[in-house]
């Protein structure tokens, strides 16, 4: 298991969350997880960074994932905000996660509080991007579109018009369970990470009674310009 990050250039803000750029990130991630078997156990994707929380065979098999995966996302998300310089801030971080079942909860508790521990939501169901969170507690499949660059360009060069619906395919990821929990049944899963759930929101609640500040929500945070570097 490894856990990989990755940040936009200078810190901004260019994956801000968007209906439309959480369907882009949804459909290339799981064509990157199919094309490559790589096993997503879960995922964070705030405004200026990300983390995956991966099962892979191997470096080379992390690093073509990879590729595949922070390429087309920054063409898409960048196009999305009208961005054109360089995407990314440096290449993709990824930390080994040993097999002790405390480390691997650990990074899966770590990565459900994002959204939360920055004060910006107080439940990570209520993070308005990409976030693994509601899927894990429910089982559900992550789902989104993945757009068909090459069959457009093919369309434009040969004077086709093309139903704007036909360059999609929709892309599902089944989240792969932590190897530490690989064992237990569906629904034992289920209820162990509504726990840690539960817990994050209980740390929300405590840290908004003792500093008196709410969290900055949904609306502010969908508000924020994607170009803004912040302090």
């Amino acid at each position: 298991m490894v856990e990989v990050t990755s940040r936009t250039i200078q810190g901004r803000m260019l994956l801000r969350p968007s209906a439309q750029l959480n369907d882009i990130i949804r459909g290339i991630l799981a064509r990157a997880a199919r094309l490559y078997a790589v096993g997503v156990c879960a995922h964070g994707f705030l405004s200026n960074h990300y983390h995956l929380l991966l099962t892979v065979l191997d470096v080379q098999q992390l690093a073509s994932f990879m590729n595949y995966f922070n390429s087309n996302l920054a063409r898409e998300a960048g196009r999305l905000v009208h961005w054109r310089e360089k995407f990314w801030g440096r290449r993709y971080q990824a930390i080994l996660v040993s097999d002790e079942e405390e480390a691997q909860v650990g990074r899966l508790a770590y990565l459900l509080a994002h959204g939360v521990k920055e004060g910006l939501v107080a439940s990570p169901y209520d993070w308005p991007g990409v976030h693994c969170a509601r899927e894990l507690v429910e089982g559900q499949p992550v789902s989104g579109r993945w757009r068909d660059r090459t069959l457009e360009f093919k369309a434009r060069r040969k004077g086709v018009l093309l139903d704007p619906e036909a360059c999609f395919e929709r892309e599902e990821l089944t989240l792969a369970p932590l190897p530490c929990w690989r064992s237990l049944e569906p629904a034992v899963y289920r209820a162990r990470v509504r726990g840690l759930v539960e817990e994050i929101e209980a740390w929300a609640r405590q840290q908004q009674e003792e500093t008196g500040r709410p969290p900055l929500g949904r609306e502010a945070i969908c508000r924020q310009d994607p170009h803004l570097e912040p302090n």
